[in-house]
C-alpha cells in the first residue's frame, strides 16, 4: 500500500512541521530521513540502549519505539534541538562536554536523558543523575566521567549561588 500516508501536524525543534509519512514509520526514521536529523542514531531498535532518545512532550523517549501517527499534536525536540536552542541554554551549560565521552555513539542519547532531568530538576545529585541514565547504554565506559561531568556542574552552581548569598 505505496499511497497510504497520514498527515502529520506537529512541533519539532520549536517549529511547527506538516508531514506526510507512512502510518507504520517510527519517529526515528521521520527525523532522520524526512528531516535529515541524523543525530538521533539507531542502535538497537528495541528501545534498550537509549541511542535513539529525544523529548516528546518534555519526557526522553525512545524515537525507534514511537510510531508516526502518535506524533500529532506532539511537541519533539531532538539533540540538535537541545544544542540550538535558546530556550535550553541553561541546561547546555550543565551537559557534560564532548572530551568526556570516549567513542561518543552514547552521546546524544544520553545528553536527551540528562537533559530531561535537568527540565525536571536543575540542581540533580548523583543519584538522580544515575537514574535518569539506566536507560542509555555506553560500549565504552563512560558513564563514570558523565556523571561526574554533571554532579560538578550541579554542584559548581551551588558552591557560587551560596557564596553571592553569603557576601551579601
Amino acid at each position: 500500500m505505496p499511497g497510504n500516508v497520514i498527515k502529520l501536524r506537529f512541533i519539532l525543534n520549536e517549529q511547527p512541521v506538516l508531514l506526510q509519512a507512512h502510518p507504520g514509520a517510527r519517529l526515528l526514521d521521520v527525523l532522520r530521513c524526512d528531516f535529515g536529523l541524523k543525530a538521533t542514531r539507531e542502535g538497537c531498535a528495541r528501545g534498550e540502549c537509549g541511542a535513539c532518545l529525544v523529548l516528546m512532550n518534555g519526557v526522553a523517549v525512545n524515537s525507534c519505539l514511537i510510531p508516526a501517527f502518535t506524533l500529532s499534536d506532539a511537541e519533539i525536540v531532538t539533540i540538535e534541538g537541545i544544542h540550538s536552542l535558546k530556550s535550553f541554554a541553561d541546561i547546555r551549560k550543565k551537559l557534560p562536554d564532548c572530551d568526556v565521552y570516549r567513542c561518543g555513539f552514547c552521546s546524544s542519547g544520553m545528553q536527551v536523558a540528562l537533559a530531561a532531568l535537568l527540565l525536571s530538576d536543575p540542581e540533580p545529585g548523583k543519584e538522580a543523575i544515575l537514574q535518569a541514565l539506566t536507560g542509555n547504554l555506553c560500549s565504552c565506559g563512560s558513564y563514570r566521567r558523565i556523571v561526574n561531568s554533571v554532579v560538578e556542574r550541579s554542584s559548581r552552581k551551588r558552591r557560587y549561588g551560596r557564596r553571592r548569598v553569603e557576601r551579601s
